[in-house]
Protein backbone atom coordinates (compact mmCIF):
# COMPACT_ATOMS: atom_id res chain seq x y z
CA UNK A 1 0.00 0.00 0.00
CA UNK A 2 2.91 2.17 0.56
CA UNK A 3 6.28 3.22 -0.97
CA UNK A 4 9.41 5.52 -0.01
CA UNK A 5 8.90 9.01 -1.76
CA UNK A 6 8.66 12.68 -0.98
CA UNK A 7 6.15 13.50 1.48
CA UNK A 8 4.35 16.55 2.28
CA UNK A 9 2.50 15.67 5.63
CA UNK A 10 3.32 13.38 8.27
CA UNK A 11 1.48 12.55 11.80
CA UNK A 12 1.06 9.86 13.96
CA UNK A 13 -2.43 10.15 15.79
CA UNK A 14 -2.74 8.75 19.13
CA UNK A 15 -6.01 10.41 20.00
CA UNK A 16 -8.14 7.85 19.48
CA UNK A 17 -7.21 4.66 17.68
CA UNK A 18 -3.39 4.43 16.92
CA UNK A 19 -3.32 5.32 13.00
CA UNK A 20 -0.56 7.49 10.67
CA UNK A 21 -1.63 9.93 8.21
CA UNK A 22 0.45 10.41 5.11
CA UNK A 23 -0.52 13.97 3.45
CA UNK A 24 -4.14 13.81 4.29
CA UNK A 25 -4.85 10.07 4.02
CA UNK A 26 -5.16 7.97 6.95
CA UNK A 27 -3.51 4.46 7.08
CA UNK A 28 -4.63 1.96 9.62
CA UNK A 29 -1.76 0.21 11.51
CA UNK A 30 -2.05 -3.29 11.42
CA UNK A 31 -1.34 -5.39 14.46
CA UNK A 32 -1.83 -4.99 18.16
CA UNK A 33 1.99 -5.13 18.51
CA UNK A 34 2.88 -2.87 15.80
CA UNK A 35 0.37 -0.43 16.91
CA UNK A 36 2.01 -0.66 20.35
CA UNK A 37 5.74 0.23 19.26
CA UNK A 38 4.38 3.31 17.12
CA UNK A 39 2.34 4.97 19.94
CA UNK A 40 5.29 4.25 22.33
CA UNK A 41 7.65 6.01 19.80
CA UNK A 42 5.28 8.61 19.01
CA UNK A 43 4.53 9.38 23.01
CA UNK A 44 8.23 10.04 23.25
CA UNK A 45 8.64 11.46 19.45
CA UNK A 46 11.86 13.34 18.97
CA UNK A 47 13.81 11.11 21.80
CA UNK A 48 15.62 7.87 22.12
CA UNK A 49 13.35 5.04 23.30
CA UNK A 50 15.59 1.95 24.17
CA UNK A 51 15.12 -1.73 22.57
CA UNK A 52 14.68 -2.59 26.26
CA UNK A 53 12.05 -0.13 26.97
CA UNK A 54 10.05 -1.02 23.81
CA UNK A 55 10.39 -4.57 24.69
CA UNK A 56 8.89 -4.22 27.74
CA UNK A 57 6.13 -2.16 27.14
CA UNK A 58 4.63 -4.28 23.99
CA UNK A 59 5.67 -7.89 25.84
CA UNK A 60 5.73 -6.99 29.20
CA UNK A 61 7.85 -9.71 31.39
CA UNK A 62 6.36 -12.93 28.94
CA UNK A 63 8.34 -11.43 26.67
CA UNK A 64 9.98 -14.30 24.08
CA UNK A 65 13.28 -15.02 23.38
CA UNK A 66 12.45 -13.62 19.80
CA UNK A 67 10.94 -10.18 20.70
CA UNK A 68 13.96 -8.50 19.70
CA UNK A 69 13.69 -9.68 16.20
CA UNK A 70 10.33 -9.65 16.28
CA UNK A 71 10.73 -5.35 17.19
CA UNK A 72 13.04 -5.20 14.25
CA UNK A 73 10.85 -6.73 11.57
CA UNK A 74 7.74 -3.96 13.04
CA UNK A 75 10.10 -1.47 12.74
CA UNK A 76 10.48 -1.95 8.99
CA UNK A 77 7.01 -2.48 8.80
CA UNK A 78 6.01 1.12 10.24
CA UNK A 79 8.69 2.52 7.91
CA UNK A 80 7.03 1.02 5.37
CA UNK A 81 3.69 2.56 6.35
CA UNK A 82 5.05 5.80 6.87
CA UNK A 83 6.71 5.55 3.06
CA UNK A 84 9.91 7.25 4.85
CA UNK A 85 12.94 5.33 5.67
CA UNK A 86 14.27 8.06 8.41
CA UNK A 87 10.40 8.37 9.97
CA UNK A 88 12.10 6.31 12.54
CA UNK A 89 15.80 6.37 13.22
CA UNK A 90 18.02 3.72 14.78
CA UNK A 91 20.10 4.87 17.02
CA UNK A 92 21.79 2.58 19.61
CA UNK A 93 20.31 1.66 21.94
CA UNK A 94 17.29 1.99 20.25
CA UNK A 95 15.09 3.98 17.89
CA UNK A 96 13.87 7.62 17.61
CA UNK A 97 10.76 8.61 15.79
CA UNK A 98 11.07 11.98 13.92
CA UNK A 99 8.22 13.20 12.05
CA UNK A 100 7.91 16.89 9.97
CA UNK A 101 4.34 17.08 11.95
CA UNK A 102 5.05 14.98 15.08
CA UNK A 103 2.05 13.61 16.60
CA UNK A 104 -1.74 15.08 17.64
CA UNK A 105 -0.91 15.55 20.85
CA UNK A 106 1.87 18.11 20.39
CA UNK A 107 -0.30 19.67 18.13
CA UNK A 108 -3.03 19.84 20.82
CA UNK A 109 -0.18 21.27 22.58
CA UNK A 110 0.46 24.26 20.21
CA UNK A 111 -2.89 25.11 20.33
CA UNK A 112 -2.92 25.51 23.85
CA UNK A 113 0.37 27.95 23.61
CA UNK A 114 -1.60 29.98 21.35
CA UNK A 115 -4.48 30.26 23.26
CA UNK A 116 -2.12 31.11 26.34
CA UNK A 117 -0.87 33.87 23.99
CA UNK A 118 -3.97 35.29 22.77
CA UNK A 119 -5.24 38.54 23.91
CA UNK A 120 -9.43 38.10 23.20
CA UNK A 121 -11.47 35.46 25.29
CA UNK A 122 -12.69 34.78 21.78
CA UNK A 123 -9.43 33.90 20.27
CA UNK A 124 -8.63 31.61 23.29
CA UNK A 125 -11.70 29.69 22.59
CA UNK A 126 -11.35 28.99 19.31
CA UNK A 127 -7.85 27.62 19.72
CA UNK A 128 -9.02 25.46 22.46
CA UNK A 129 -11.97 24.35 20.20
CA UNK A 130 -9.83 23.49 17.69
CA UNK A 131 -7.67 21.00 19.97
CA UNK A 132 -10.76 19.38 21.64
CA UNK A 133 -11.30 18.64 17.64
CA UNK A 134 -8.14 16.27 17.42
CA UNK A 135 -9.80 13.74 20.49
CA UNK A 136 -11.75 11.03 18.00
CA UNK A 137 -12.83 9.02 20.81
CA UNK A 138 -10.81 7.54 23.58
CA UNK A 139 -7.23 7.91 23.06
CA UNK A 140 -5.05 4.95 22.41
CA UNK A 141 -8.43 3.28 22.22
CA UNK A 142 -7.00 0.22 19.53
CA UNK A 143 -4.10 -0.91 22.25
CA UNK A 144 -6.04 -1.00 25.76
CA UNK A 145 -4.96 -3.87 27.61
CA UNK A 146 -1.40 -2.61 27.71
CA UNK A 147 -0.54 -1.68 31.41
CA UNK A 148 1.75 1.08 30.13
CA UNK A 149 -0.16 2.64 27.48
CA UNK A 150 -3.03 2.51 29.73
CA UNK A 151 -1.53 4.97 32.21
CA UNK A 152 -0.80 7.04 29.26
CA UNK A 153 -4.26 7.05 27.78
CA UNK A 154 -5.67 7.73 31.34
CA UNK A 155 -3.34 11.06 31.24
CA UNK A 156 -4.13 12.01 27.69
CA UNK A 157 -8.08 11.95 28.76
CA UNK A 158 -6.77 14.25 31.73
CA UNK A 159 -5.69 16.33 29.34
CA UNK A 160 -8.81 16.45 27.23
CA UNK A 161 -10.60 16.96 30.71
CA UNK A 162 -7.98 20.13 31.53
CA UNK A 163 -8.54 21.40 28.24
CA UNK A 164 -12.25 21.34 28.42
CA UNK A 165 -11.86 23.43 31.33
CA UNK A 166 -9.69 25.90 29.73
CA UNK A 167 -12.21 26.01 27.31
CA UNK A 168 -15.32 26.73 29.64
CA UNK A 169 -13.16 29.47 31.34
CA UNK A 170 -12.35 31.26 27.86
CA UNK A 171 -16.12 31.02 27.16
CA UNK A 172 -17.52 32.02 30.43
CA UNK A 173 -14.75 35.23 30.06
CA UNK A 174 -16.21 35.94 26.70
CA UNK A 175 -19.99 36.32 28.12
CA UNK A 176 -21.19 33.04 26.47
CA UNK A 177 -22.62 31.52 30.36
CA UNK A 178 -25.89 30.90 28.30
CA UNK A 179 -24.72 28.83 25.63
CA UNK A 180 -22.44 27.11 27.86
CA UNK A 181 -24.50 25.99 30.38
CA UNK A 182 -26.04 22.29 28.64
CA UNK A 183 -22.19 21.08 27.65
CA UNK A 184 -21.21 22.08 31.45
CA UNK A 185 -24.74 20.04 33.34
CA UNK A 186 -23.60 17.00 31.27
CA UNK A 187 -19.91 17.50 32.14
CA UNK A 188 -21.02 18.46 35.83
CA UNK A 189 -23.27 15.10 36.06
CA UNK A 190 -20.16 13.00 34.13
CA UNK A 191 -17.25 14.66 36.70
CA UNK A 192 -19.39 15.27 40.21
CA UNK A 193 -16.20 15.90 42.54
CA UNK A 194 -14.48 18.26 39.86
CA UNK A 195 -14.80 21.64 41.54
CA UNK A 196 -13.47 23.47 38.44
CA UNK A 197 -16.05 22.36 36.34
CA UNK A 198 -18.75 22.59 39.21
CA UNK A 199 -18.07 26.20 39.68
CA UNK A 200 -17.69 27.01 36.04
CA UNK A 201 -21.41 25.49 36.25
CA UNK A 202 -22.67 27.65 39.25
CA UNK A 203 -20.92 30.83 37.45
CA UNK A 204 -22.61 30.09 34.43
CA UNK A 205 -26.30 29.96 35.59
CA UNK A 206 -25.85 32.76 38.52
CA UNK A 207 -25.27 34.71 35.52
CA UNK A 208 -27.87 33.71 33.24
CA UNK A 209 -30.07 34.48 36.67
CA UNK A 210 -30.81 31.33 37.57
CA UNK A 211 -29.43 32.30 41.71
CA UNK A 212 -31.47 29.20 42.95
CA UNK A 213 -29.87 26.87 40.45
CA UNK A 214 -26.11 27.76 41.27
CA UNK A 215 -26.61 27.04 44.92
CA UNK A 216 -28.22 24.12 44.45
CA UNK A 217 -24.87 22.48 42.35
CA UNK A 218 -23.10 23.55 45.24
CA UNK A 219 -25.20 21.55 47.63
CA UNK A 220 -25.12 18.05 45.39
CA UNK A 221 -21.69 18.51 45.06
CA UNK A 222 -21.02 19.31 49.11
CA UNK A 223 -23.12 16.36 49.82
CA UNK A 224 -21.03 14.39 47.42
CA UNK A 225 -17.73 15.19 48.71
CA UNK A 226 -18.91 14.53 52.35
CA UNK A 227 -20.57 11.04 50.86
CA UNK A 228 -17.62 9.95 48.68
CA UNK A 229 -14.38 11.44 50.04
CA UNK A 230 -15.61 12.59 53.65
CA UNK A 231 -14.49 16.21 52.95
CA UNK A 232 -15.80 19.51 52.45
CA UNK A 233 -15.49 21.80 49.53
CA UNK A 234 -12.23 24.04 48.73
CA UNK A 235 -12.02 27.52 50.68
CA UNK A 236 -12.63 29.07 46.72
CA UNK A 237 -15.78 26.94 46.14
CA UNK A 238 -17.39 28.24 49.75
CA UNK A 239 -16.27 31.61 48.82
CA UNK A 240 -18.21 31.34 45.09
CA UNK A 241 -20.94 29.62 47.07
CA UNK A 242 -21.37 33.01 49.16
CA UNK A 243 -20.79 35.73 46.18
CA UNK A 244 -23.68 34.26 44.58
CA UNK A 245 -25.60 34.12 47.82
CA UNK A 246 -24.56 38.02 48.32
CA UNK A 247 -25.30 39.00 45.04
CA UNK A 248 -21.61 40.34 44.49
CA UNK A 249 -21.35 42.45 41.67
CA UNK A 250 -18.21 41.13 40.85
CA UNK A 251 -19.29 37.75 39.77
CA UNK A 252 -21.17 40.14 36.55
CA UNK A 253 -17.45 41.56 35.78
CA UNK A 254 -15.41 39.78 33.20
CA UNK A 255 -12.73 38.13 34.59
CA UNK A 256 -9.99 40.39 34.33
CA UNK A 257 -11.86 43.23 36.27
CA UNK A 258 -13.14 40.25 39.17
CA UNK A 259 -11.70 39.67 42.00
CA UNK A 260 -9.48 36.82 42.39
CA UNK A 261 -11.36 33.32 42.56
CA UNK A 262 -14.85 34.83 41.32
CA UNK A 263 -14.89 34.50 38.01
CA UNK A 264 -12.70 30.83 38.09
CA UNK A 265 -11.58 32.24 34.07
CA UNK A 266 -8.00 32.65 34.72
CA UNK A 267 -4.97 32.05 32.87
CA UNK A 268 -4.59 28.41 31.27
CA UNK A 269 -2.63 26.08 33.53
CA UNK A 270 0.82 25.70 32.42
CA UNK A 271 0.53 21.91 32.94
CA UNK A 272 -1.46 21.66 29.75
CA UNK A 273 1.72 23.16 27.98
CA UNK A 274 3.88 20.12 28.87
CA UNK A 275 6.37 18.76 26.22
CA UNK A 276 5.12 14.72 26.52
CA UNK A 277 2.48 13.31 28.79
CA UNK A 278 5.50 10.68 29.33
Amino acid sequence: CCEYREVQLMQVRLLGPVDVVVDGEPRAVHGLRRKAVLATLALQHGDLVSIDQLVDVVWGEAAPSTSRNTLQSHISYLRTLLGDKTAIRAQPPGYVLGLRDGTDVQQVQVLVRQARQADEPADKARHLTDALELWRGQPLADVAGIPWLDGQAERLEMLRVDVTRALSDARLAAGEHRELIPALEQLGADRLLDEQIQAQLMLALYRSGRQADALAVYQRMRRALAEQLGVDPSQSLRELEVAILRQDPALNLSPRAAGAGLATAGPIPAQLDRKSVV
